[in-house]
């Protein structure tokens, strides 16, 4: 059995006293990609910027720890790092790696080549679709070789051969790389393709968590058990 590789425990936080995270736990199993679903303001991103150490002032705990019970790397794309629209993808990336202390240009091309944008040096990221920019931020967030890929609505914006491209990535990377991928998405049809459990955050609490084992068992989609937890339809 997987063991867990984040362990967060009782995790709240106000804002000018009004609570955005109440009492929340969560657990992520080594290997498995988890999905977080609620409305915009439920408290998704407060809880990842926690969970990445971006936000330092906060009740409960968080413990990060690999397989071995030691440091885990953690890379997100929350608050998107900006591109420099003027260079080519591997151009963007040797920036990245030298803030990094990366030097190893071949390992930037196998990224490149990992996220399908190998052979893009021609051309520059101005010219990029909207799916090529997203590519190019998930690759920069592997330059560390993450243990743990945190991302905050990878999907927004992107058109349906994007989401595809995307969803591709992101199964090869946990499937053949064993990256543990913790994921928020408003399109509940693609973490329900992807992910192996999902937590609905709704009001400050993750008020359910299912596994895909769960819905095919319940006959349920994502969005049916979502409206329920949350609106109280469909029972």
């Amino acid at each position: 059995m997987s063991r867990n590789i984040l362990v967060a425990e009782h995790i709240t936080k106000e804002y000018s006293g009004r609570a955005i995270l109440r009492d929340v736990s969560l657990n992520l199993k080594q290997g498995e990609i988890y999905g977080l679903v609620g409305q915009n303001g439920s408290g998704k991103t407060t809880l990842f910027r926690i969970l990445t150490g971006l936000i330092h002032e906060y009740g409960g705990s968080v413990s990060i720890s690999n397989s071995d019970g030691g440091k885990c790397k953690v890379s997100a794309v929350i608050n998107s790092p900006s591109l420099f629209l003027n260079m080519s993808a591997f151009q963007n990336m040797k920036a990245q790696a030298y803030l990094s202390g990366i030097g190893d240009d071949n390992k930037i091309e196998r990224i490149l080549k990992k996220a399908g944008l190998s052979g893009c040096d021609k051309k520059t990221v101005r010219n990029y679709s909207l799916g090529m920019r997203q590519r190019l931020k998930l690759g920069m967030a592997l330059l560390e070789n993450p243990d743990i890929l945190v991302l905050d609505e990878p999907a927004n914006g992107l058109d349906p051969n994007g989401i595809s491209e995307l969803r591709e990535l992101l199964v090869n990377l946990n499937r053949s790389c064993g990256v543990t991928i913790l994921i928020s998405s408003h399109i509940l049809s693609e973490l329900e393709q992807i992910a192996t459990s999902v937590g609905i955050l709704h009001d400050g609490k993750i008020v359910k968590e299912v596994s895909a084992q769960d819905t095919r068992q319940d006959g349920k989609t994502l969005e049916e058990i979502y409206m329920h937890y949350t609106r109280g339809v469909g029972a």
